[in-house]
């Protein structure tokens, strides 16, 4: 999932949150309203804050509560409704969370867990993101990440995840699916996968602790040997900043004066992490805006004291289909400042920002509560920033890399 984020200790800060995914190693008070039980009242029950009158809920709520032949909780009733209150946004990126299944979130940022190691997120037929699973919502499996037990199982981009040690994930929310994958390092989990039409196999998984380094850097050539600093950025997670500026730090001390940022299914993060990293290429001036209910725009402006806002140095930006919220603030700030090229292909297409609110009882709730736009005031929201130079990736097996080999090119 990109949450457009703020940091874990500030809840109410901005997710540019993952695109509805989660790395499954996982890597993976706010009262919304009152409940009262005052049946047959015939007085409107209306909550005070919001003006939404709750008479039809509570007559519903006491109705099953003294009716319903069933062994349902009050609190499987209140959980039930508010996960419903929240389905009817029809939001992919709001959701209501336990207080498990926010920390799984949250810990999926911080760049170590424990799990199996996979980024999945939920798919429908036609690629978009959804969060209930079922016939029409896939778990599926974005990428095994690099080391990790679920590489080593076989496990491989695209496979579609069935089952939990033999329990069917339809129903489930992604979250819920994750939270059921993730678990103390030593103990085995068995993954039920689908593989294009072949038969659902099972994979039985030894989960270790999984340690995400944010940053993997390289000294590339161009085609006539000059040098280029290569940086790939996985996540926007909470210490990738620190790990970026120390990247960068080491192709400035070398004196290189073209680099290449990949932001090739990077599916996004912290929209602090974003802003810092946008800063060090950026001197001044607007990164993205924020534009919040009431159609108020806030400008952010960089932070100033980059590594590498000299135009001297040059800038490819390396983007595909599953580069994601945080990637795209990134990118669309350094495209629209004219400060990099974009070369690929078109980007996932996140547009708005979440945080997540802690509620009374430990449950929490990630919700969706700005628009986000380039500094040129483009939204890009499900139709993605079109590369400045588009290049398709290689075929599937293939080894060679065509966009990488288009941006060395460029930086002749």
């Amino acid at each position: 999932m990109t949450l457009g984020s703020r940091k874990p200790k500030d809840r109410r800060a901005g997710l540019v949150s993952r695109v509805a995914s989660a790395a499954v190693a996982l890597l993976i008070g706010v009262a919304i309203f009152g409940v009262g039980y005052r049946a047959g009242s015939g007085a409107p029950n209306t909550s005070a804050k919001s003006g939404i009158d709750l008479s039809r809920f509570e007559e519903v709520l006491n109705l099953i509560s003294n009716e319903h032949v069933g062994p349902e909780t009050e609190k499987q009733l209140v959980d039930g409704a508010i996960k419903g209150l929240v389905e009817a946004l029809k939001d992919p990126y709001s959701q209501y969370l336990t207080g498990e299944e926010q920390q799984s979130m949250i810990d999926s940022l911080s760049g170590s867990f424990e799990g199996i190691g996979a980024v999945i997120e939920g798919r429908a037929a036609d690629g978009t993101p959804c969060s209930t699973l079922g016939p029409t919502c896939a778990l599926t499996v974005v990428s095994p990440i690099d080391g990790s037990p679920a590489l080593r199982a076989g496990i491989a981009s695209g496979d579609k995840i069935t089952a939990v040690d033999n329990v069917s994930v339809d129903g489930k929310t992604v979250d819920e699916a994750v939270v059921n994958i993730r678990g103390a390092k030593g103990s085995t989990v068995v993954i039920t996968v689908v593989r294009g039409t072949a038969a659902p196999t099972p994979i039985s998984i030894v989960r270790d602790v999984i340690n995400i380094p944010a940053v993997e850097p390289k000294v590339l050539r161009t085609p006539n040997g000059a040098t280029v600093g290569y940086l790939r950025l996985a996540e926007f997670s909470e210490i990738a900043g620190d790990q970026f500026h120390a990247a960068l730090q080491k192709v400035i001390d070398a004196k290189t004066t073209r680099i290449v940022l990949d932001l090739r299914d990077n599916p996004g993060g912290y929209l602090t992490t974003a802003l810092r990293i946008a800063s060090e290429f950026i001197g001044d001036g607007v990164v993205y805006i924020e534009e919040d209910k009431a159609g108020v725009r806030t400008e952010t402006r960089a932070q100033g004291g980059g590594l590498a806002t000299s135009a001297t140095i040059r800038l490819v930006v390396l983007v595909n289909k599953g580069s994601a919220s945080a990637s795209e603030i990134l990118a669309g700030a350094l495209q629209d400042r004219g400060r990099a090229t974009l070369i690929g292909e078109t980007t996932f297409g996140k547009g708005v920002v979440q945080t997540f609110m802690d509620l009374s009882d430990g449950s929490g709730l990630k919700l969706t509560i700005a628009k986000w736009l380039t500094p040129n005031g483009r939204w890009i929201q499900t139709t993605g920033l079109t590369p400045d130079r588009a290049v398709p990736a290689a075929a599937a097996g293939s080894t060679d890399d065509p966009v990488l080999a288009a941006a060395l090119s460029l930086l002749e």
